[in-house]
């Protein structure tokens, strides 16, 4: 073997090391390890058992990890539709028209998209004191807005922009009102962007921590924020079966997701200027 493809295989070999070792050892705890500090289990080690405390034992006294996964349930699809309501019309009209300071408008957009999530966090908190969203849904929703309609409006745009305007005129010549247009025609044709645009929605909502974490507090937790108390508040001594259940529990939906839109997501990776 040539030396050349002997280092291109070892860096292939670390890479992927890099990346699946922390996820395999994620799934072997949680599947063999159960925390020793709970005791009166009815199941056995491992993931049951470590399910069965999840279920069964809160967190925190007046929350539950039960609840902290609805929490990141609505909260996901929440921001998925809200993101789909907003960004959609917006990067049909980015990609149709020119108007003032359109190509402004849109960097400023992908500006707000590559600031970091710790520089909302502050602004946000204060805002939600004072009106009432801290510790909500909503409110959780509207904080996730700054980040998912930013990359929604882009990548509408790009898939969008591929479309030709000819089909527009093409429809509105036959008689098409303008809710016509958009059921029968161009909704289907960006159906490959739909679901790239919900998929990365539903992605970055049900991964982001530091906003959840400090937007709220027990009521609207979600999961991954209950993870980071549980880490926080062990230390070294921390539940790992516990928290290599609960890091299971979080890629479950994130796979089932990819798997059902394996097809739209290698239809929008190919279709438009992406």
């Amino acid at each position: 073997m040539e030396v050349k493809h002997l280092v291109r295989y070892l860096m292939l070999f670390l890479v992927a090391f890099a990346f699946v070792f922390p996820l395999y050892y994620m799934f072997v705890v949680a599947f063999s390890v159960k925390d020793p500090t709970v005791s009166g289990s009815l199941l056995p080690d491992g993931f049951l058992g470590n399910l069965e405390t999840m279920l069964t034992e809160p967190l925190i006294r007046t929350n539950s990890w039960p609840r902290s996964i609805l929490n990141s349930i609505l909260a996901s699809t929440g921001s998925v539709v809200v993101t789909l309501l907003l960004s959609f019309p917006a990067g049909y009209v980015f990609s149709r028209f020119n108007f003032t300071a359109d190509k402004h408008l849109f960097f400023f957009l992908l500006i707000m998209r590559t600031a970091p999530i710790a520089a909302m966090v502050l602004p946000y908190l204060i805002i939600y004191l004072g009106t009432g969203l801290f510790d909500t849904i909503p409110g959780l929703v509207i904080a996730y807005l700054s980040f998912n309609v930013p990359i929604g409006i882009w990548l509408f745009t790009s898939f969008m922009g591929a479309i030709p305007k000819e089909v527009d005129d093409s429809a509105f010549t036959d008689g098409y009102s303008i809710w016509q247009y958009f059921r029968k025609i161009f909704i289907p044709l960006c159906k490959p962007g739909i679901g790239v645009v919900a998929f990365f929605t539903w992605y970055q909502t049900w991964s982001e921590m530091l906003l959840a974490s400090v937007l709220t507090r027990i009521e609207a937790i979600p999961l991954n924020a209950n993870m980071f108390i549980l880490v926080g508040r062990s230390g070294y001594g921390m539940p790992t079966g516990l928290a290599a259940t609960a890091g299971v529990i979080t890629i479950i939906p994130g796979m089932l997701l990819l798997i059902l839109a394996r097809n739209y997501l290698t239809k929008g990776f190919t279709f438009g200027r992406i």
